[in-house]
């Protein structure tokens, strides 16, 4: 089928299954959905406008939150104040990153180099949070996550999934300072500040690539704060819902141009594989979660970073 806008012939189911495996992977680790929607646009499907890429792939990371949001604050699984002031922080950073990736990374070779770039770094981190020494400092991370996995194993035994919010998060101290709650019988604290600066940062950097940033909100909050990867998810989705939409909004008023029709095509795949992630996340553990992610993002960033090179001395393309 053919995209007159995109300039560009690829089949609607081929569309929809990427877009699947995106919402999937997004709503189960919270991150890499603009980062996979990105990889459709540039290499699947070929197109060749990046500042049309950009803001299709932060309206396809909008979706998945939309379907995942009520599903995880209805088993407590989402940090609804983490969420907010990532958000606050994220659309003063969405606005500045927009502008400058509309104005001075429109060229389509340096978008995809930085957009590799960006993505191997965060791979490399992703490896080192799966070594034992590194889960090893988590204690505290892993006795409430072991806490979760065995009450979803229970539940699940006896058919009673609905009680799954009782071993939820429950905020047992809210401020500007310093806050505190307790997630699968583990208590975590962290100052209020923090979300809002992370928020304010990777949004610069996620909509001037045109990412949703779960690649780097995840990290962030599982490993500089110290959060459960059952909560994580849930809390990145809703708060790159506020900053991509923001983000998007920008570029479009810069005149970047949208092929309404191609991206239809991808909403369906991408809600529908969203249901699928959240749905089945609880039952995956949390380092599985991790290594699947860090794999594809090596994948994707060593194709764009070394492909070219790759190829020039083999003649094997990525």
């Amino acid at each position: 089928m053919y995209f007159e806008i995109a300039n560009v012939t690829v089949s609607p189911v081929v569309l929809i299954l990427w877009a699947m495996f995106t919402g999937f992977v997004f709503s189960t680790v919270g991150a890499a959905g603009g980062i996979l929607a990105g990889m459709g646009h540039i290499t699947i499907y070929g197109i060749k406008n990046a500042n049309m890429i950009k803001p299709m792939n932060q309206i396809l990371t909008t979706i998945t939150p939309i379907i995942s949001t009520p599903l995880y604050m209805r088993e407590r699984r989402l940090l609804l104040p983490v969420a907010i002031g990532l958000g606050a922080g994220g659309i003063m950073g969405a606005l500045a990153g927009s502008y400058l990736s509309h104005t001075y990374l429109s060229d389509m070779q340096n978008y995809k180099m930085f957009f590799g770039i960006l993505t191997y770094v965060i791979a490399a981190r992703l490896w080192y949070e799966i070594t034992p020494r590194f889960r090893e400092k988590q204690k505290k991370v892993k006795e409430a996550t072991k806490n979760f996995e065995n009450k979803v194993k229970e539940l699940r035994a006896s058919g009673k999934m609905n009680e799954l919010k009782e071993i939820g998060v429950k905020y047992t101290k809210l401020g500007l300072g310093r806050n505190e709650f307790s997630f699968g019988g583990e208590k975590f604290t962290y100052q209020a500040w923090m979300p809002f600066l992370a928020g304010f940062l990777v949004a610069v950097i996620s909509a001037s690539m045109g990412v949703g940033g779960g690649f780097l909100l995840v990290p962030f909050l599982a490993s500089l704060m110290g959060f459960p990867m059952f909560v994580v998810a849930g809390t990145v989705t809703l708060s790159i819902l506020i900053t991509s939409a923001t983000s998007v909004l920008n570029y479009i008023s810069m005149g970047s141009v949208i092929d309404y029709a191609l991206l239809s095509w991808q909403i369906v795949g991408i809600a529908i594989g969203s249901y699928i992630g959240v749905m089945s996340s609880k039952f995956i553990k949390a380092v599985y979660l991790k290594g699947g992610l860090a794999l594809i993002l090596t994948y994707i960033g060593t194709s764009y970073v070394f492909g070219p090179i790759i190829f020039e001395l083999t003649g094997f393309k990525m």
